[in-house]
């Protein structure tokens, strides 16, 4: 029992290919089990298919509206929930690198990380959506509600078809920043 509980089960290394970024890891995914579910969140279940297609929606608003591109920044502000995972995808999937950030953090942290990362895009749900307003930065901050009445509204009329972008697995895919128990947080 010992060596089932502690070797063979916990023998998980898994090759991972270094070619490939996560998103494309998402997709190949989305080929084998399309109508498999990959998100509940309380009574919202969404199936593989549905979430490539709501987070190609986004991807390509996020290219449209913000021209992102590879290694681009956007800050993400937002409660658990699959909106986080339709948007981290999202911002994956145009190129773009995101940020996380927790809605509890006091505004200047946040304003320090949107300065010292050089963020100029921030996507929050409606209530965070004041708190960013207060946040007097150096350099011009968009912010941009996602909640699940407007998601249709703000990108329904997108592409569900994956953007093509130029990103390989060396471009950043996120930028996180540590506690910052020690002095100003370091990303």
């Amino acid at each position: 029992q010992y060596q089932k509980l502690i070797y063979d089960w916990n023998d998980t290394a898994k090759e991972y290919p270094n070619d490939k970024t996560i998103h494309q890891l998402f997709e190949e995914q989305v080929e084998k089990t399309p109508d498999s579910i990959a998100v509940v969140y309380e009574d919202i279940h969404l199936t593989y298919d549905e979430l490539n297609k709501q987070s190609n929606k986004l991807a390509n608003y996020l290219i449209y509206t913000y021209a992102i591109k590879a290694d681009d920044l956007v800050a993400l502000c937002l409660d658990r929930s699959e909106l986080m995972l339709i948007t981290i995808l999202g911002v994956l999937k145009s190129g773009g690198a995101y940020v996380p950030m927790d809605p509890s953090y006091p505004n200047e942290r946040l304003q320090y990380i949107l300065e010292d990362s050089n963020t100029n895009i921030v996507i929050t749900n409606k209530e965070y959506n004041e708190k960013f307003q207060q946040i007097e930065s150096k350099n011009t901050v968009v912010v941009e509600t996602i909640e699940r009445a407007t998601m249709i509204e703000k990108i329904g009329l997108y592409s569900e078809v994956s953007p093509q972008v130029q990103v390989s697995s060396i471009n950043l895919a996120y930028l996180i920043y540590t506690s910052g128990t020690t002095g100003n947080p370091k990303g």
